[in-house]
């Protein structure tokens, strides 16, 4: 399983390989939206945390979630006439897509026609439920502080990595 480092370091790969291919250099507001859709679809944690739902690895994990939030990017920054609207929302929507690929190639996949149950994955191919022990095990308690201690790791090294960008302390 990918975790936030491992999201972010896709997102940048893919962010040079853009740059690279395209021989524009991404801005520094355009970068934030790179990396900050590396690490949305794994928003549904904070559901899973707080209010107890079962829900990670699910509409945010699908084409649905991909194609809708750059479309609220795009609509978003067409309504503040941003000159970058367009990148802004390609960039966002690369970086969830960064995060889809490397769940697929980690853990059992992701369920990209969601509402369906059924999972695709590079490694085990398409799945149609959620393979047993394939996320968290343990007791109820054990996989809840596993799944706190996990994100607030996940929030200390994401906030670290964001307060230096925002700094203009590293440089893509």
């Amino acid at each position: 399983m990918s975790y936030a480092f491992g999201h972010l370091v896709g997102a940048w790969s893919a962010g040079k390989i853009y740059e690279y291919f395209s021989k524009k250099k991404i801005s520094h507001p355009a970068w934030f939206f790179l990396l900050l859709g590396s690490l949305l679809p794994d928003t549904d944690f904070l559901l899973d945390w707080t209010l107890g739902y079962d829900t990670h690895r699910t509409f945010t994990h699908s084409f649905f979630f991909l194609l809708l939030i750059p479309i609220i990017v795009y609509l978003l920054f067409s309504i503040l006439k941003h000159p970058e609207k367009k990148q802004f929302a390609l960039l966002i929507g690369l970086g969830i897509a960064t995060h889809l690929v490397l769940d697929s190639f980690f853990g059992f996949g992701v369920p990209l026609l969601w509402p369906s149950i059924v999972h695709y994955s590079f490694v085990s191919g398409i799945t149609p439920t959620v393979p047993p022990g394939s996320a968290f095990t343990g007791t109820a308690a054990e996989i809840g502080h596993q799944l706190k201690l996990t994100i607030l790791d996940m929030a200390i090294g994401t906030a670290w990595i964001f307060y230096l960008w925002f700094r203009k302390r590293i440089q893509f």
